[in-house]
């Protein structure tokens, strides 16, 4: 119970954070983009296709949790180029990035036809590549926002270690929290104006 609570919490912050930016990019706010807004957009979507394909009336039919897992690797896919962008990469960069983002969620599209059905780690492989280098690109608070989200996913493995943590699923608890914050974090560092890349 706690965990779907915790969960939903992310999801809501995460839908929070996307309406203030939608809303001071309207307003035509300094420092507020399109690419941005579109970046929190996706990762929104994506939250909440996760939550719903843990769904017993998804997860437990195989061509309905064959088909969101296909539409959230395509959704990553699709998170990671703009994120690149939203930070202003160079072209070979994010070209290079959505590349091997396509090729991980592609592995992982793959291997949900095998009997166990997929192996998530390839597409949060993609993820936590995407947000380092977010953070090898920029500085100052982007960069210190990106480093948390790597250090809350790192967490999470460690915690999910803990027996007494992973038996009540409380590790997955601190993890969404962690995850509140660190997106916080994001969303309150668009406003220092550093969301650009400071090489090549």
């Amino acid at each position: 119970m706690l965990n779907s609570i915790t969960n939903l919490m992310h999801a809501v912050a995460l839908t929070t954070y996307t309406i203030l930016i939608g809303r001071a990019l309207a307003l035509g706010e300094e420092h507020f983009t399109v690419w941005i807004f579109v970046t929190f957009f996706i990762v929104m979507i994506v939250k909440y296709l996760g939550m719903i394909v843990h769904l017993p009336v998804v997860d437990l039919h195989d061509r309905r949790h064959h088909t969101f897992w296909i539409a959230i690797s395509i959704a990553v896919i699709f998170m990671n180029a703009f994120t690149l962008l939203a930070i202003q990469a160079h072209a070979g960069i994010v070209i290079a990035g959505t590349a091997i983002t396509g090729g991980l969620c592609g592995y992982y599209m793959h291997t949900l036809f095998r009997p166990d059905r997929g192996n998530f780690a390839f597409v949060a492989l993609a993820m936590v590549i995407e947000y380092g280098l977010c953070a090898a690109l920029t500085t100052g608070p982007v960069r210190f926002a990106w480093v948390c989200l790597i250090a809350s996913n790192a967490l999470w493995v460690a915690l999910k270690q803990v027996k007494a943590l992973s038996e009540r699923k409380l590790h997955n608890d601190i993890y969404h929290l962690l995850l509140i914050g660190s997106s916080y974090l994001l969303y309150d560092s668009i406003t220092s104006g550093l969301w650009k890349a400071i090489w090549p």
